[in-house]
């Protein structure tokens, strides 16, 4: 069986996609992650992902988003951890599930802005020109969700559960995430899958997709479905790939600048460790 795993990883670094940050592992002694990837607690690490891909922009007359350069940045000590954008402090911590208070940027302002963040760290980088979106000129604030996290280990399967407002008195609004991550395969590399949705409340929805005085939407609940693979070449290299589907919910679809109902996340490349 091992032997078809290559050609699993082949297909997949065809398809390509978007990597997501790593949480922490209440089970391990001396690293805290919820995938077979360990991470040394008291210790800063660092990753860079070259290759190509892209991800589709929703928006009408915007230009898609084109994938290059990955960086992670990540640093987890007993309780408090940094991944990329997101902030957390561990609250409660057990062999099978930890409790975390935990922040995190608002996700929809990466189809507005090509220089936001998201477009950097853990999320995308590239080049490319965007234009003005056609039914209403606006300015997005980088914008921060603050709340509670829930992560949970089921055998071999990972939950994670947030719950997050807006604290940054932008949109004030409210949104919950949802994951369940599934190993597939595990030999000379790993393929995994993750099935879960996002709910944005109608004040998240309105603050980016709404138009004034044209449109004023609801709240709305996207399902999304992650295929990821990799394979060590060396102590420092893997190659990585990720597809990342998303189906984004009616009072989002519905919106006069969106265009689009699904986004689509891909990239294929190398990855090293430093």
């Amino acid at each position: 069986m091992q032997r078809s795993f290559p050609m699993m990883c082949f297909l997949l670094l065809a398809a390509g996609a978007l990597a997501q940050p790593t949480r922490a592992d209440p089970s391990a002694d001396d690293c805290r992650s919820v995938s077979a990837d360990c991470v040394a607690v008291g210790h800063w690490n660092f990753s860079l992902s070259l290759g190509a891909g892209v991800r589709t922009n929703p928006l009408a007359g915007r230009s898609d988003i084109p994938l290059i350069v990955i960086p992670q940045i990540s640093y987890y000590s007993t309780r408090f951890f940094i991944d990329n954008l997101d902030v957390g402090f561990t609250l409660l911590e057990r062999p099978a599930y930890s409790l975390n208070l935990f922040a995190s940027p608002g996700y929809d302002r990466v189809y507005f802005s090509l220089h936001d963040p998201q477009n950097v760290f853990g999320a995308v980088s590239g080049t490319g020109t965007n234009n003005a979106p056609p039914a209403v000129a606006r300015s997005i604030a980088f914008t921060y969700l603050g709340g509670v996290e829930w992560i949970q280990k089921y055998r071999s399967a990972d939950i994670q559960f947030d719950l997050l407002h807006d604290i940054t008195g932008h949109h004030d609004g409210t949104e919950v995430r949802a994951a369940l991550g599934l190993p597939l395969w595990q030999a000379t590399g790993t393929v995994t899958a993750d099935i879960g949705f996002t709910w944005k409340s109608a004040e998240i929805v309105n603050y980016y997709y709404g138009v004034p005085g044209i449109y004023h939407g609801g709240s709305a609940l996207n399902p999304f479905i992650k295929l990821a693979c990799e394979r060590p070449i060396s102590a420092h290299w893997k190659l990585k790939a990720f597809v990342h589907g998303e189906r984004l919910g009616e009072a989002i679809a519905a919106s006069p600048i969106v265009a689009q109902r699904y986004v689509t996340t891909v990239f294929a490349g190398a990855n090293y460790t430093f």
